[in-house]
């Protein structure tokens, strides 16, 4: 036992927690995916050495497939698609309002 007063013979256990997200991210697939993979048997979330080799798998799967270097989380796809100048308001132009109204007619 130690004296009172004198410092703790060991430090602090430190806990580390990790969620299915956390999971999905690092191995570059959805949430979704991984649930498959969790039903098919190739990852139990629960065990610590399940999710280590599930992911050094897909790791090394994913750098087989293609670059070396490239990391196993999927990039983002970043499609920016044009932005209509006809339409600024939300308001459609006189001339549509023109050809309805006679189309009406």
């Amino acid at each position: 036992m130690p004296r009172k007063g004198s410092k703790h013979p060991y430090k602090p256990k430190k806990e580390y927690r990790y969620t299915v997200k956390d999971i999905a991210e690092v191995a570059g697939m959805t949430r979704t995916a991984l649930h498959v993979a969790k039903v098919r048997g190739k990852i139990d979330p629960g065990d610590f050495k399940s999710v280590i080799s599930f992911l050094a798998r897909r790791i090394i799967e994913k750098r087989l497939e293609g670059d070396l270097f490239t990391s196993a989380m999927r990039a983002a796809k970043s499609v920016r698609r044009p932005k209509s100048v006809t339409h600024v308001s939300g308001k459609k132009p006189k001339r549509e309002l023109v050809a309805i109204s006679e189309s009406i007619l």
